[in-house]
């Protein structure tokens, strides 16, 4: 990885953590009452925003981790089921976001959403975990351990975020205080991407410190 490729890169993942926090904060306004069903359906665009740019920014790092392996076939299937996943779920996310804006049925709209995106999280633990124990054992002990300690808690805060997700869209389908349970759902994930998007960060200079050295 080139200097100009880092800085593009770096640069890449600002949106990341900017529409997670853009999510995080909608959300907060939402359940203080203020505006709360019109910055239900925003979250859930900002949210899908978030996703589609964590995945071109963990199809990024799949792509340097397949560079490295013997002829890149070290779980190539797997991770690109993965980032498909990331894609699809921001899309509709964003579209189930714009419709619910036009009130059509936003409760159920965004209930199901609340589903795609916790399954989604749930999917991007399995491909999470393996990128991080690649890197462990590519990388020796003295190479930022705590970095990949932290992406592992991360991964776990994922993986309880996606289950609570699921559930709480569950529960606002059947009608059980739908807005307030979706602008929840909407705030946990907000915070999971942005910290994500933070990682990814972190790690990507991590690597380009290792690969000028």
């Amino acid at each position: 990885m080139d200097k100009k490729e880092f800085e593009v890169l770096e640069i890449g993942n600002m949106p990341v953590i900017l529409a997670g926090v853009a999510t995080t904060v909608l959300a907060i306004i939402g359940l203080a009452n203020i505006l709360p069903k019109a910055l239900v359906s925003i979250s859930a665009i900002a949210i899908g925003a978030a996703l589609i740019l964590v995945g071109i920014a963990v199809a990024v790092e799949k792509r340097h981790i397949l560079a490295e392996t013997i002829e890149g076939k070290v779980g190539s299937k797997m991770m690109t089921a993965g980032i498909g996943m990331e894609m699809i779920a921001g899309i509709a996310s964003i579209v189930l976001g714009i419709l619910s804006l036009l009130k059509m049925d936003p409760a159920i709209l965004l209930g199901v959403d609340a589903i795609i995106v916790g399954l989604a999280m749930l999917d991007m633990c399995s491909s999470d975990s393996r990128m991080n124990s690649y890197r462990a054992a590519s990388s020796t002990a003295s190479k930022k351990a705590y970095l990949r300690e932290t992406v592992s808690a991360i991964i776990d805060i994922q993986f309880l975020v996606g289950l609570g997700m699921v559930t709480l869209g569950i529960l606002a389908l059947i009608g059980i205080t739908p807005v307030v349970l979706i602008l929840v759902a909407f705030l946990a994930g907000g915070v999971v991407l942005g910290l994500k998007g933070t990682t990814l960060a972190a790690r990507l200079s991590q690597e380009h410190k290792e690969t000028v050295q």
